[in-house]
């Protein structure tokens, strides 16, 4: 019996294998967190993603009305209601 595995997913993008696009956004990521968060890696495979959610972010933090500190409250909720380790630990 033949056994093909199909893999279901796309593989996280680095610097080094990114094109252009992907490479511009992962250098602004860097720049702006010190270091490129492992969402970013992913969602980058779809360039449009990645800028889709950057502005969506960058909106709320600026625009949303609310403190640093209610905006991190909101983002901590959300992280909790996802299961998200690694977001609630950044946001904690």
């Amino acid at each position: 019996m033949l056994n093909n595995t199909f893999k279901i997913g796309l593989d996280p993008v680095t610097l080094e294998n990114a094109d252009d696009k992907q490479g511009e956004i992962l250098e602004k990521a860097k720049k702006a967190n010190g270091m490129i968060p492992n969402m970013y890696s992913n969602m980058v495979n779809l360039p449009g993603l990645q800028e889709t959610y950057d502005k969506g972010y960058h909106s709320f933090r600026q625009e949303s009305g609310f403190t640093p500190a209610e905006q991190e409250v909101v983002l901590l909720t959300i992280s909790v209601a996802n299961s998200c380790n690694y977001c609630t630990a950044a946001h904690s």
